[in-house]
């Protein structure tokens, strides 16, 4: 079989699936049994197909004495990963090269680890099955994203908390638990009276892979324009869009829930106030009392309220400000608008927060997963580009931090 005749194969599979999906989302239903082993074996074999078209392309190089030279798997290669080149190459239905396949392969990987299942080329968990018949993924090779290939930004660079000393784990296979222990206790006790048992108390926190989702349009034009500039352009927005949700999730003032991790804003906030050197002092206390003042202390605040840090007297007319060169009183001060304001009755309150970071944890399943839809926005020229990851994040112990609205 010639490459035509493989890719006109690979198209008529690929038309067939897109008739199945187009059906199912019509009827707002499923994909039945029959369907969706129609569905996957027709994805197998373009896989099949695929893999022979980039093996008689590799014959044809050869014989034209064009060899390209062999590199160890994860060295660099002749032709480098493009992540725009690989979304065109979805969305117009053409085979990916073999430095594209090399990244998918290892990003369906990362995601089996995660304990979800990508074959496919998408996510199909059960209660994913729904986003698959909205539109939302299609069949197909998608650009699977991993970190350690260097296709991204690592997402922790991006995070405050992190940048002020949070745990952040990697690489997790199933839901987490982290054991906690209250402390041993010991007694006074006569000559020879009986010991009383002193063991403290275990507990533990328990961490479950929250779904992030976001979508990106792009136009056609844009992946035309497969520049260095451009790829750089879509990674960075792709993993702002991941990083923004994330942290004004965490520093925000909502409630936890089975699909996002709890705002350390949320509920009623005693230290609300304007702001002054007393009330600051009291939040490192309330973490001191709790023996919690030790490894990664630091305070996050947002722009409104540094402003307000800086221009809040420490005393009386000593001319010495609450927040001097990014520290206050002895502890580092990072900003980010992602937290919380309009705390209390006001709208010029805003959120501060002082912890021992090191005691939470943000916990990351799998990488971060693209799935290409050509079809959504096609009629406006446009490729949609899908975004998942999985998080959970949340403090091992509730002692280590406190919160304050300033104003």
């Amino acid at each position: 079989m010639t490459i035509l005749e493989m890719t006109d194969k690979r198209s008529l599979l690929l038309a067939e699936n897109t008739v199945v999906l187009d059906k199912a989302k019509t009827e707002t239903r499923k994909m039945s049994d029959e369907e969706q082993t129609k569905f996957d074996t027709n994805i197998t074999a373009v896989k099949d197909i695929d893999k022979k078209i980039l093996a008689a392309q590799e014959e044809l190089r050869k014989e034209e004495g064009k060899e390209e030279v062999k590199t160890p798997k994860m060295k660099v290669m002749n032709k480098e990963f493009n992540l725009l080149t690989a979304i065109r190459n979805r969305a117009e239905g053409r085979a990916q090269d073999a430095a594209s396949l090399e990244v998918i392969d290892a990003g369906r990987a990362e995601m089996r680890k995660a304990g979800v299942n990508p074959e496919g080329d998408i996510i199909l968990p059960t209660e994913l099955r729904a986003d698959i018949l909205a539109g939302t993924s299609t069949q197909g090779q998608e650009a699977v994203a991993e970190d350690k290939l260097g296709i991204m930004k690592p997402l922790r660079e991006m995070l405050v908390m992190v940048k002020a000393g949070a745990t952040y784990l990697t690489g997790l296979t199933g839901d987490l638990s982290l054991p906690a222990y209250a402390g041993t206790s010991a007694l006074w006790k006569g000559e020879v009276a009986a010991s009383t048992d002193g063991a403290g108390a275990f507990s533990e926190v328990n961490f479950a892979p929250k779904r992030l989702t976001a979508h990106i349009d792009i136009s056609k034009q844009f992946l035309a324009q497969d520049s260095v500039s451009a790829e750089a352009m879509l990674k960075e927005d792709i993993i702002l869009a991941i990083a923004s949700k994330l942290e004004s999730t965490i520093l925000g003032k909502a409630n936890v829930s089975a699909t996002q991790p709890l705002g350390l804003f949320y509920g009623a906030i005693s230290n609300a106030d304007a702001a002054n050197f007393a009330d600051m002092v009291a939040m490192e206390t309330s973490v001191d009392s709790s023996n919690a003042l030790i490894d990664n202390l630091a305070y996050i605040t947002n722009a409104g309220g540094r402003g307000i840090l800086k221009t809040t007297d420490i005393g009386t007319d000593t001319g010495k400000m609450l927040l001097d060169n990014n520290v206050m009183n002895g502890y580092p001060v990072h900003v980010t608008n992602h937290v919380a304001k309009e705390l209390q009755t006001g709208t010029d309150e805003f959120g501060v927060i002082y912890a021992n970071w090191k005691d939470f944890v943000i916990a990351q399943w799998g990488g971060v997963d693209l799935i290409v839809d050509p079809y959504t926005v096609a009629t406006e020229g446009q490729v949609r580009i899908v975004v998942n990851a999985y998080f959970d994040a949340k403090f091992k112990r509730s002692v280590s931090y406190s919160v304050a609205s300033i104003k």
